[in-house]
């Protein structure tokens, strides 16, 4: 188990996920003497949010395993809208299992910046899987219920929060807005206040991939 003040800092590719770390992993982590710093990705000067090439991924992450070399350094960044330039991005197959896929794509990450104390982790698809963990949770924000059982329907035809699809009409964010279009100008609210009435345990529960990955750092 994790402990004595490890320190491990998040590239994150916006401020939802900025605030999610914030809320949910930072209070968790600080339990196991885990402290968790989130930052989210400069896209030019001065601004802040989203992947817009892999040449500023791999910069950015090995500047900060750099300039911190004491701590570790993770990301959190959708495999969804990942850069055409991100290596192997473009060879994605969706009738070919997901995890497999990822895994290439963070090694290929890993291998480019080059440092000991990075560990790349990649959201499958999107942060939006995680809130799939449990629709019922959508009742927060008073989303009608018959929203919530067509949600619930097509989790169940892809098999789980992961494995929701990976494309511009049935990724999780598009597949949200298309029933409750509200939350495309909400995300930074909803997104988060939604997983905090899940809460981390569910997630974890539902989510393997990221649950393996909170696995390893609480373990470092």
């Amino acid at each position: 188990m994790a402990g004595n003040h490890t320190r491990v800092n998040i590239l994150v590719e916006g401020q939802t996920e900025e605030t999610f770390v914030r809320e949910l992993l930072v209070p968790h982590f600080a339990g196991l003497q885990v402290y968790l710093t989130p930052r989210i990705i400069e896209t030019s000067k001065g601004h802040r949010g989203g992947v817009v090439s892999y040449g500023k991924i791999v910069h950015q992450v090995k500047r900060w395993c750099l300039q911190d070399q004491s701590a570790k350094v993770t990301t959190m960044f959708d495999v969804y809208g990942l850069p055409v330039d991100f290596p192997n991005v473009a060879n994605w197959n969706n009738n070919q299992p997901a995890p497999a896929q990822v895994a290439v794509l963070e090694a290929n990450l890993a291998a480019s910046v080059g440092q000991p104390n990075f560990i790349p982790y990649l959201q499958l698809h999107e942060y939006e899987a995680l809130l799939f963990s449990d629709l019922s949770a959508f009742s927060y924000a008073e989303v009608p219920q018959s929203v919530i059982q067509a949600w619930q329907q097509e989790l169940a035809a892809c098999g789980g929060p992961e494995h929701v699809n990976n494309s511009k009409l049935t990724a999780p964010s598009k597949r949200l807005i298309a029933r409750w279009p509200g939350y495309e100008y909400a995300k930074v609210q909803f997104g988060v206040l939604i997983a905090l009435e899940i809460g981390l345990a569910r997630i974890r529960q539902q989510c393997p991939r990221f649950n393996e990955w909170l696995s390893i750092l609480e373990n470092l």
